[in-house]
């Protein structure tokens, strides 16, 4: 089997990361983006322990590394200006807004550089459907699945076998449902059009 890394990279790789280290930014200012925008914000605010939430474990990583920070709350009048006052933004939301592509666009658009992928990325990503279509066009295997666009489209065929249902859009374990009978899909259906 040959190495993923020969030795010549090896070398090289060896150089970049005692630049790396070598170099000096001086003073980084990070805005850690947190707060309750979505309803799986919401969720994970709700379920996490008061002194266990992420922007906790983030910010004693980001302390520890030498860098400033303070969280900048998308659900304050001033978060556009707020985010304006960092070198760097570090994006930590669920769910829309914070995944979905709509955070890094006003990102991008500010001209501020931050962690995590583009606009396009987490546009595809936050979409079931688009992830779907983007994976089987790309030859990935994908487990069978099909679409229900409402009330409207009265087929939602049952497979004959369990089946998770899930919204179109969203994050965590919002809207979706296991279903192991046919008489529980519509139901079950209406939850994930609902998103709750």
């Amino acid at each position: 089997m040959k190495p993923v890394i020969d030795a010549h990279d090896r070398d090289l790789i060896g150089q970049e990361t005692a630049a790396l280290r070598a170099w000096d930014p001086g003073p980084v200012s990070v805005g850690l983006v947190y707060g309750g925008v979505s309803v799986e914000d919401q969720l994970y605010k709700s379920k996490s322990p008061v002194e266990q939430p992420s922007s906790t474990a983030l910010g004693d990583s980001l302390t520890e590394l030498g860098l400033t920070w303070q969280v900048v709350d998308p659900c304050t009048p001033t978060f556009v200006q707020d985010l304006t006052h960092h070198d760097v933004i570090l994006p930590n939301l669920h769910g829309p807004f914070g995944e979905d592509g709509r955070l890094q666009g006003t990102l991008d658009y500010l001209r501020l550089p931050y962690y995590g992928n583009g606009v396009t990325a987490c546009a595809i990503g936050a979409d079931k459907i688009k992830s779907k279509e983007f994976m089987s066009a790309l030859g990935i295997p994908t487990p069978p699945w099909q679409v229900w666009k409402g009330a409207r489209d009265r087929i939602a065929r049952w497979p004959g076998r369990p089946v998770m249902v899930k919204p179109t859009l969203g994050g965590s374990s919002v809207g979706m449902n296991l279903v192991k009978s046919e008489n529980d899909l519509p139901t079950a259906l209406a939850a994930a059009l609902r998103g709750v």
